[in-house]
């Protein structure tokens, strides 16, 4: 967002802030990979800048569209499912004004709002000119660095509603609780939930009529997909309008059409998708308990049949996730936890019994451990997929070390943001630290040459064995 500064300051040139990009903003990306933004959903960029985003998201079959005093200025303002307020307003120097861009973006969100800052640490203030309660550039722009509590006040504040950390710096506040709630699940999931499995179970034509085959190949793939996805069929409702008009244009009803897919579907994957289902819910559930999430009493209507699906009643799923949090306040049994996954490859106990692992291995962990990490991620959201993680049970504490270059035999940690549960604040430092057990915290082969090199490492350096971050 752009405009020139006000009268009784130094002038602030904003529309400078603006970057030329050639990929998706960190906000924007996160909202597509979690499935937020997508084709079907209509998003309002306030503040848009030079329209990269905009030209992305439209590429890909979004409806997109924005507006920018200073590039845009004549763009219509309208209102859309997602509005985005993407690195605004920490480039206004006058605090109403940030405060009336809030509220008037909020005012245009149908569905959910996101907002995103700079955050303190985030990069050295060296040289900066103090200016207000932020800092003048040498560029002539201005730049407020936010708290990641304080940002959270502020969205809370300006919204009403209680928002989700989806990264150190950015917000997003739904306007319903359904949605929360989905969205909440869905995170929790990781990448656990995919299409993969169904897309390598080709239907049989012993099963099947080759016609019928032919005839509803679509519907046939969206409801085992939502099988696969969910442990369970679908009702009528939770598939898209466009494969019950091609069932009707082809004269077969949804309940043929679901039972054609039950021969279709492959039966260890279905099985093995409601026993995820089951423990995705589960840990979903503790979390909403530990973090008070006030959406929680309000799950979707899909959330409902899932929980009786596969648990009976709520009173059972409410007693089994329960569980979740008892582990959680016993450290003996969250660390016996870490213990089975390094057993397992996933990830490398430290010299203090810490377990490290991959950020794209999280979600491969056992409930309790993903409980214990998602607790991390309900303050600060997600550090994008070049992250390790540090699970500490004793000190009550996850810290998350963002890579350089992953690729690198050694990587290097840029900066860390730590997340104190017992005190619930967050740190964030730029220290630098190097990877030296990249082979056990990425799950890489007893045979692969990373391990020989680490060897080599550790034996000229003089670092013990369980060494898993060196300070640089």
């Amino acid at each position: 967002m752009t405009s020139h500064g006000i009268a009784d300051g130094p002038a602030v040139a904003r529309h400078r802030t603006a970057m030329v990009r050639y990929h998706l903003s960190q906000p924007m990306s996160l909202l597509v990979r979690t499935g937020v933004i997508r084709p079907g959903v209509s998003v309002f960029d306030y503040g848009c800048g030079q329209g990269d985003d905009l030209r992305g998201l439209t590429a890909a079959g979004v409806e997109a569209s924005g507006w920018d005093p200073h590039f845009a200025p004549d763009a219509a303002i309208t209102q859309a499912d997602i509005v985005n307020l993407g690195f605004v307003l920490n480039v206004i120097e006058d605090e109403r004004e940030r405060s009336t861009a809030l509220e008037r973006a909020w005012a245009l969100a149908n569905r959910a709002l996101v907002v995103s800052v700079m955050i303190v640490g985030a990069v050295p203030v060296d040289g900066l000119k103090p200016f207000r309660d932020g800092y003048l550039t040498s560029r002539g722009t201005f730049q407020k660095y936010y708290q990641q509590n304080e940002l959270r006040g502020i969205v809370a504040h300006a919204t009403g509603s209680e928002p989700v950390a989806l990264a150190p710096g950015i917000f997003v506040a739904f306007r319903k609780p359904e949605d929360e709630q989905e969205f909440l699940l869905e995170r929790r999931r990781g990448r656990r939930a995919s299409t993969a499995a169904y897309a390598s179970a080709r239907p049989r034509a012993s099963q099947l009529t080759v016609p019928l085959i032919e005839r509803i190949q679509a519907p046939l793939e969206a409801i085992t997909a939502f099988a696969i996805d969910r442990g369970r069929m679908p009702h009528a409702d939770e598939l898209p309008s466009g494969v019950h008009d091609r069932l009707a244009q082809e004269r077969v009803s949804l309940s043929r059409a679901t039972d054609a897919a039950k021969d279709v579907i492959d039966e260890v994957a279905f099985r093995s998708a409601a026993v995820g289902r089951r423990e995705d819910l589960l840990v979903h559930q503790a979390l909403n308990v530990l973090n008070r999430t006030r959406s929680a009493s309000r799950p979707s209507a899909s959330i409902v049949r899932d929980i009786r699906h596969h648990f009976g009643s709520q009173q059972q799923f409410a007693e089994q996730a329960l569980e979740y949090l008892h582990a959680l306040a016993d450290p003996s049994r969250t660390a016996e936890g870490m213990v089975r996954s390094a057993e397992k490859g996933l990830g490398a106990l430290d010299e203090d019994g810490r377990l490290v692992i991959d950020g794209e291995r999280v979600e491969q962990l056992e409930g309790v451990l993903r409980c214990y990490y998602g607790c991390a991620a309900f303050f600060v959201g997600e550090l994008g997929q070049d992250h390790v993680a540090r699970l500490d049970p004793v000190r009550r504490q996850v810290s998350l070390f963002r890579l350089e270059d992953r690729r690198s035999p050694f990587p290097v940690v840029t900066d860390t943001v730590m997340v104190d549960l017992k005190r619930q604040n967050v740190i964030i430092r730029n220290e630098r630290r190097m990877l030296v057990r990249k082979a056990d915290v990425f799950g890489l082969s007893n045979r692969s040459r990373q391990r020989g090199a680490e060897r080599d490492r550790r034996a000229a350096e003089g670092w013990a064995k369980e060494k898993v971050l060196v300070r640089l």
